[in-house]
């Protein structure tokens, strides 16, 4: 009999945490496995779900009670048609994609006896102490991406270590490879010896695109044929759309008062083939204010690009200095383009960064290993039924 995994995630528009759920579920054994997605509403996740065959229901949970002190959402007509749901589809365990979510399955774990699991994906996650009390009650494994993040659950010790275990995510490093570039540049509308620079991430302030844009203008002033990428969009909620201050009207904002620049780059919207983008890209850059595991930086490295990314949080874990790539410091957009220019002018360079960079990942970071362990967590907790992993 199959055990059934309900999984709960906050954004209906793909991005980092998104795509690693698609991931999971992707390689996931559907021969001991039935999952169900509930998602906030219809959008490129449900799109990519249905591709999947993954069942999906569509329910709206707020994910903040007051969002700028993190309290995490706690509707009680959503803690109720959470609990109609999940009666309904009666899951074996619920995990968690974001941890905001959390009171919704606490209180339906507690009450129908169902083990949850939760990804914890960056600080964001324990900012407060309240955070860390919600989390302790309603989470009865916590998988914190980064050794970084999982020493942060940990520091207040309301958290017990027993129910914290670090899990990187992992890459398929069969999609995710090195591919001819010719071919995909043309697709592009680029000629081969154009030198590529892409950016990816979702339209978000932490994102820093604008100092990616104030780095890219730097390259361009030096080598006015780079060719720039940039493969994202905005979460697509209503606020974005108004808001004159929203991550994506300031890129549009830059460009447009940059015309030489512009001229240089695409703005490629949301990408659901990114193997494609990355065949395209000699080089990738990141000048998030803050990450923790950094998948596009892993990607790209599995398809033996070599990265330029910002020292913050746990880039490291991903860039390894010098060998990898280069990590520069945060909100220095000079930095991060003499490190690219570095790249951009030496090809052989490039070549022997994203060598290494694929065996980095391939020695650390494959999807199989990630799933096989997601797997034989689940059993154990469903064995356990509802009490804590290490007990």
């Amino acid at each position: 009999m199959k055990l059934k995994i309900l999984y709960l995630t906050q954004h209906a528009e793909i991005g980092g945490g998104e795509t690693i759920l698609l991931s999971l579920l992707e390689k996931l054994d559907r021969n001991r496995f039935s999952p169900h997605v509930v998602v906030p509403k219809q959008g490129t996740l449900t799109k990519e779900l249905e591709s999947r065959k993954v069942p999906a229901s569509v329910l709206s949970l707020p994910g903040y009670l007051i969002r700028t002190l993190f309290i995490p959402g706690m509707s009680p007509f959503g803690i109720f048609r959470f609990m109609k749901l999940v009666k309904k589809i009666k899951p074996d365990l619920i995990h968690l994609n974001h941890l905001n979510l959390a009171v919704y399955a606490g209180i339906a774990g507690r009450l129908l006896k169902i083990p949850i699991v939760a990804t914890a994906h960056g600080p964001w996650d324990t900012l407060y102490f309240y955070q860390d009390a919600l989390t302790n009650f309603c989470v009865n494994l916590l998988l914190p991406n980064t050794k970084y993040l999982a020493k942060k659950l940990l520091r207040r010790n309301i958290i017990p270590s027993h129910k914290i275990r670090f899990l990187p995510f992992g890459i398929d490093t069969e999609k995710f490879k090195p591919r001819p570039k010719e071919a995909a540049k043309k697709r592009l509308g680029m000629k081969h010896s154009d030198v590529v620079i892409t950016n990816v991430g979702r339209f978000d302030p932490k994102n820093n695109h604008l100092s990616f844009l104030r780095a890219a203008n730097l390259i361009n002033r030096q080598l006015p044929k780079t060719k720039i990428l940039i493969v994202g969009s905005s979460l697509g909620n209503f606020s974005d759309r108004i808001n004159t201050n929203s991550p994506e009207r300031k890129i549009k904002g830059y460009l447009k008062n940059h015309a030489k620049l512009r001229r240089n780059v695409i703005l490629t919207g949301f990408v659901n083939d990114m193997e494609r983008i990355y065949a395209a890209t000699d080089i990738l850059i990141s000048t998030s204010l803050l990450e923790t595991f950094g998948l596009a930086l892993a990607e790209a490295q599995a398809s033996g690009i070599p990265v330029v990314a910002t020292n913050a949080g746990s880039q490291s874990l991903i860039v390894k200095d010098g060998q990898t790539g280069f990590l520069v410091p945060p909100g220095q957009p000079k930095a991060a383009a003499d490190k690219i220019l570095i790249l951009a002018k030496d090809p052989k360079l490039r070549q022997q960064f994203g060598k290494y960079s694929r065996e980095h990942v391939l020695a650390r970071f494959t999807i199989t290993r990630y799933v096989n362990t997601i797997e034989s967590m689940y059993r154990q907790m469903i064995r356990r039924k509802n009490q804590d992993f290490r007990k």
